[in-house]
């Protein structure tokens, strides 16, 4: 079980991903809220 939270924590949080200008996917996200809140105001 261990295992598999390893590797989601490496997946979403640490692997680089060439389609998202290689930043994790956790950073993608929290930039595209992030400009979601800058567009809305």
């Amino acid at each position: 079980m261990y295992e598999v939270i390893d590797w989601m924590s490496f997946y979403n949080h640490r692997r680089l991903h060439s389609t998202l200008d290689y930043v994790s996917p956790m950073l993608f996200e929290q930039r595209w809220f992030a400009d979601q809140e800058k567009q809305a105001a």
